[in-house]
This record gives structure tokens, sequence and C-alpha cells, in this order.
């Protein structure tokens, strides 16, 4: 079976999420899939952003409990090792060179909630909901969840979700500034496509260097953000996108950035 499918719409590049019996779970094969499948779209330069989704109108249900089950045997050196392929796949995504789009209907479990908020982006259906339920099971968040969302949410909101483990909607997710697009129920694919319009002729080293910048801002302090803005801003100057851009502008035309591609 594919668990991971991608197919390309214009200068889009749609990974699916394929195994719907388990509400597209992190069964063994998934991480290979989906981090292949964003490597192609990182190297494809006709792809402006890559949207990831759900098949079978749910986003993802995180780790399987089958495969977590057999864990308890393991040593501790082999359990680290499995969740480091975990921390893989979060950071293929984090690191990413071209936007990620989250398009979760249904909801998102676990660590599909980390999979989700790896993304720069995030929209979601009215009726779909965040679930960190690992206490729960007497479980603690893996995949980075724990900062992703901390980089976000009030303490409050973080302790609620991790310590009483219930469902967040996203009415009250975007409340606090969570989501780019809340749709309805059904649309939410749509939308992310048409949202991802807006990369198709923006300068890809750009939003590269962009990227990193906002990644680096929440860890560095502002003196060393400054330094970084500035060796990035050196380079920019020097790229061919900005001799487009600033040309474009003084001759009053739109700039054509998909032809430096």
């Amino acid at each position: 079976m594919t668990i991971i499918k991608e197919h390309k719409i214009n200068y889009t590049l749609l990974i699916s999420l394929n195994n719907v019996k388990t509400r597209n779970s992190m069964i063994p094969g998934f991480h290979d899939e989906l981090q292949n499948a964003i490597k192609k779209g990182e190297d494809d330069n006709s792809v402006s952003s890559i949207i990831i989704y759900g098949e079978g109108n749910f986003f993802c249900a995180g780790g399987d409990l089958n495969n977590l089950k057999k864990r308890r045997d393991m040593s501790i050196e082999d359990r680290l090792s499995t969740l480091t392929v975990l921390n893989s796949t979060i950071s293929s995504i984090r690191n990413c060179k071209k936007p990620t789009i989250a398009a979760v209907e249904g909801g998102a479990a676990g660590a599909g909630v980390s999979l989700a908020m790896a993304c720069d982006f995030l929209i979601m259906a009215d009726n779909a909901f965040f679930s960190l339920a690992y206490v729960k099971i007497g479980l603690t968040p893996d995949g980075g969840v724990t900062k992703l969302l901390a980089e976000i949410l009030p303490k409050q909101m973080l302790s609620e979700m991790s310590l009483l483990g219930d469902k967040i909607n996203s009415i009250k997710l975007q409340q606090f500034g969570m989501i780019n697009v809340l749709s309805k129920k059904g649309f939410v694919k749509e939308d992310a496509l048409e949202f991802s319009k807006k990369f198709e002729n923006l300068p890809y080293n750009s939003m590269r260097r962009i990227k990193l910048l906002n990644g680096e801002a929440y860890k560095n302090d502002f003196y060393e953000q400054m330094e970084l803005e500035a060796k990035l801003m050196v380079e920019s100057q020097g790229d061919k996108e900005s001799i487009e851009g600033i040309d474009s502008f003084l001759e009053k035309r739109k700039a054509d950035f998909k032809k430096l591609r």
C-alpha cells in the first residue's frame, strides 16, 4: 500500500496521507514516504508551495497504537531510535525551503498535531479539532509539539491541551491566531489550493531566506537576529530576484519571478 501520495496542480505539490483505515496514522513506512515526497517538492523548481492533507476526512491520528504497544519491550535506545524517525519528519517540514500548508479536515491528534504545526500555514475546517490526548494513555507529547504550540499559545491553553488531553476545536484555536484560513467542512483542500496561488509568482530565494529568518527568530536574541537579517539582506541585494523586483518596481511593471526559477 502506498501510504503517501503526491500530485501537482499548476505550481502546487499536494501530498496526501493515504492510510484511511487508521485515520492516516503513522504506520511503518509513513515517515520515509512523507520525507521523500517533501524532498521531491523541494527539488522541483516548478513547485512554489506544498500542501499536506489527509484522505478520508481526517488529517492525521498520529502514532499507531498497535506499533506503540510493541515498544514497551524495546530497550530505551531502540525506543529513542524510533522517535528520531518522527523528529526527522517534523524537521523536514519545518526546514523545508518551500512554503508548506497544512490542510486539516476533521482533526489532528497526537503527532498529527506536530505535523500540522510544523507547516508554515494552517487551514482548518470549522468543525475540525486538535487533540493531545497522550496523558489519557499514560504517555507524553513528542514530535516537538509542546515547543510548536508554546510559540503561539499562552501557558494556560497549552496546559489545557496537554495535561487534560481534551479536544480543542478550530474556532477556539482561531482566537489565538493559529489558523490562516477557517474553512467550511469539506472545503479545506480547495481553500488550501486557492491559498497556494499566492506563492506562484513570489521569489524562491527570497522566501527561503525569510523562512530561515522566521525560524531563527524564536531562539535568537535581538542582536543575533539583527545580524542574521543583515547577512541575508546582503545576499538578497546581489540576487537576480532583487534585480528583477527592484527593476520592475521602478519600471512600473509586474515582476516576473517565475522566469528565474
